[in-house]
């Protein structure tokens, strides 16, 4: 007949714990001994916290506007990256003769600046949306840890003041880089405005009378060449037929000698005619011109011969050849007034072909000069936009240098920390609790799987095959039971000594920390 095992009661893991106390309380002591230790002996870690506010400007913005770039979180980048640089850290850590320790040299060493930038912490405080799309951050927080609670506490005071500094230093050098680049801009664009009007100068300069605005006047002008060059062809054909009529008249005297004397008087005769008709052009002349026009002086001026000529002939000696000699003379006046009047129609189709030729190119110098007036045009609205600019960019960057301008502010000084934040005792003892009961359970089985003895009645069954007969109950003496009370007392006093000392190190750890 084959024996069936019993299920295992809670009895009989009452009496497994009771055989193997003395080993689960070493086991259990052991791993709480090794968590206190850890929390008691492990160097203190402290963390100081200050909270920097980012204030906007103080003179409103429709007022002065900011010529620095105000994405804040950008912003507050470029600050993080040149405070936590090599030089301003190494001024830190010299200044405090932080890491010189033991403990430090043996818990970290190599670079010191590394190794603080990893103790720095910056934290952004979620903004309050004010826009969808680009919120702007109002706050951050700064956090430093270290082994010494004052020092971390300098050291976070530190930084804030180099993120005030470096807000303000770094805010004015943009501004003032700004105004310093609209500067060069403005002066670039004086230039071309002035080397554009410099070009629109020389070029009125060489194409002077033909301009497009000056059209009215070379039409004038055009019209009064005209109206002279009419009156000196008048002239020339008066002087050619007196030129024709002289010819014939002394080509008569010369064939017909006969003529001579009676040609004296018709000769005074045809002068008092002539005079005559000189009087009534010059009367004409007069009230249509100037006294100063050259068709009334050049009528007076013949005039005056034609008087001087008739004198001639009355108190001439030699009536018989005077008449010749004055139609000579006369021939020779005309021939030369016909020369003068044709060198001046000649000068006058002259000037008439130059206001010609300036009226036919006044299209085109009229579209060159709008090509040159639009592109001055255009330099003048560039100069003038950024002559505003730079103005503007003058006023902000005064704005940043009287500290007007979006400003860091402490809001929370940095704190003195009291307690470690690194261990948490409280934490690591209340870990060791559990790791030691853990541990006693684990040492419990490993010790019960590994024991072949018989520890109950029950187990005889498991082990023979044949059934048992007689059960021997343990027979102990006096003393034995003498020393098993003793032992029971030693084991009482030890627990209520380690429940004791687990009582007094968990309070000692939540008082500090």
């Amino acid at each position: 007949m084959q024996n069936t095992p019993e299920p295992v009661k809670l009895s009989d893991y009452w009496a497994i714990v009771c055989r193997r106390r003395r080993s689960m309380f070493l086991a259990f002591l052991t791993a709480w001994l090794l968590a206190c230790l850890l929390a008691w002996l492990l160097p203190p870690r402290y963390r100081s916290v200050t909270t920097l506010l980012i204030e906007a400007p103080q003179v409103p913005q429709q007022y002065v506007l900011s010529n620095v770039v105000s994405d804040s979180q950008a912003h507050l980048q470029t600050l993080t990256q040149q405070v936590l640089s090599r030089p301003h850290l190494q001024r830190i850590i010299d200044d405090l003769q932080l890491y010189t320790s033991k403990l430090d040299h043996f818990f970290g060493g190599g670079d010191l600046v590394e190794r603080m930038r990893k103790n720095i912490k910056i934290d952004v405080t979620p903004p309050k949306p004010t826009s969808p799309t680009s919120p702007q951050i109002t706050s951050f927080t700064i956090t430093y840890s270290g082994s010494n609670p004052q020092v971390v506490q300098e050291v976070t005071s530190r930084l804030a003041t180099l993120f005030s500094d470096e807000n303000l230093r770094t805010r004015q050098q943009e501004s003032e880089n700004t105004t310093a680049f609209l500067d060069s801009q403005l002066q670039q664009a004086k230039e071309h405005l002035e080397d554009q009007g410099e070009k629109i100068k020389a070029f009125k300069a060489r194409f002077i009378g033909r301009l497009p605005g000056e059209l009215q006047a070379n039409l004038g002008i055009l019209g009064a060449l005209q109206g002279r060059l009419q009156q000196a062809n008048e002239a020339l054909d008066r002087s050619e037929q007196q030129k024709l009529y002289l010819t014939s008249l002394l080509s008569a005297y010369r064939e017909t000698p006969s003529l001579v004397s009676a040609g004296a008087l018709s000769a005074t005769d045809k002068l008092d005619a002539e005079l005559a008709s000189l009087n009534v052009e010059l009367a004409e002349a007069e009230s249509r011109y100037t006294n100063e026009h050259p068709i009334v002086v050049q009528l007076r001026g013949e005039i005056v011969k034609a008087e001087k000529l008739k004198t001639q002939l009355k108190n001439g000696d030699e009536p018989t050849s005077r008449p010749v000699a004055e139609i000579q003379s006369q021939l020779k006046g005309t021939e030369l007034d016909v020369q003068n009047r044709k060198k001046e129609i000649a000068g006058l189709q002259l000037q008439m072909q130059t206001y010609e030729t300036r009226l036919n190119e006044t299209p085109v110098r009229e579209q060159q000069l709008a090509d040159l007036s639009g592109g001055y045009d255009q330099e003048r609205m560039n100069y003038d936009l950024l002559v505003k600019k730079r103005a503007d960019s003058a006023l902000a960057t005064n704005l940043e240098k009287n500290q007007q301008g979006e400003q860091l502010f402490v809001l929370d000084p940095p704190n003195y920390p009291v307690s470690p934040y690194f261990p948490n005792r409280l934490l690591f003892t209340m870990a060791g609790l559990a790791l030691g009961l853990v541990a006693a359970l684990g040492t419990a089985f490993m010790r019960e799987s590994l024991d072949d003895r018989i520890h109950a009645d029950k187990d005889v069954s498991t082990v023979c095959k044949v059934p048992m007969l007689v059960a021997i109950p343990p027979l102990t003496t006096v003393r034995e039971v003498a020393a098993a009370q003793w032992r029971t007392r030693r084991e009482v006093a030890c627990a209520t000594v380690t429940v004791i000392a687990m009582t007094a190190s968990a309070l000692l750890a939540f008082y500090y920390g």
